[in-house]
């Protein structure tokens, strides 16, 4: 199993939910009033933040419950996720009867269903797809996996971009693009037993 190293110990945070103060300005005799409309958006709006904070706890494995999610604790979780679709596909595999001797590419297409490229017989590659889509616990620990790389990577982007800004601010945004990111998708590429993520562009 592989995931593309970071730097350890990089900080990345997580914005956290907080009730702002606000203080009157003087001189400002602003009126703001809700409309009955306005207070049941406020209402459920909430209503879903408290449903959000219930949940931090689990977010990540718990990760960040100090307030900060590190690179560490995310690749850590990546990993955990990756291992787990790789342990499925290779279970699935040998349910098959499936003998595999090349690289196999697994994703997703946009109505998350899984597909499979690979040098088996289209019959056996069919056999797999509808095996592995029928197995929605493999799917929750590709995107799982793909999600935690996704960060990862926009992380480590911005580590760059900032490092190169401090230098020379108008050659970083030629080199890096103001809020650009790579277009395309993560697959999942599994040989020799092993699985790893890789980024496919579109």
């Amino acid at each position: 199993m592989k995931i593309s190293p970071v730097s350890a110990r990089s900080p990345f945070l997580i914005h956290t939910l907080q009730a702002q103060k606000t203080s009157a300005r003087p001189g400002r005799n602003d009126l703001v009033t809700l409309s009955d409309q306005g207070k049941k958006m406020q209402a459920q709006s909430l209503a879903n933040t408290s449903s959000l904070l219930g949940t931090l706890d689990n977010f990540m494995d718990g990760a960040g419950k100090d307030g900060v999610i590190t690179l560490d604790e995310i690749q850590a979780y990546g990993k955990k996720h990756l291992k787990k679709a790789e342990d499925i596909l290779a279970k699935t595999l040998k349910q098959l009867g499936l003998q595999v001797d090349q690289r196999i590419t697994v994703n997703t297409d946009e109505q998350g269903v899984v597909k499979v490229t690979s040098k088996l017989t289209a019959e056996e590659n069919q056999r797999l797809e509808t095996a592995l889509n029928e197995h929605p616990e493999f799917q929750q620990a590709f995107t799982k996996a793909s999600s935690s790389q996704s960060l990862i990577d926009a992380a480590q982007r911005h580590l760059e971009f900032a490092k190169d800004y401090a230098i020379d601010p108008k050659a970083a945004v030629v080199r890096h693009g103001m809020g650009s990111s790579p277009s395309g998708q993560y697959v999942l590429e599994y040989a020799g037993g092993q699985a790893s993520l890789g980024f496919r562009h579109l």
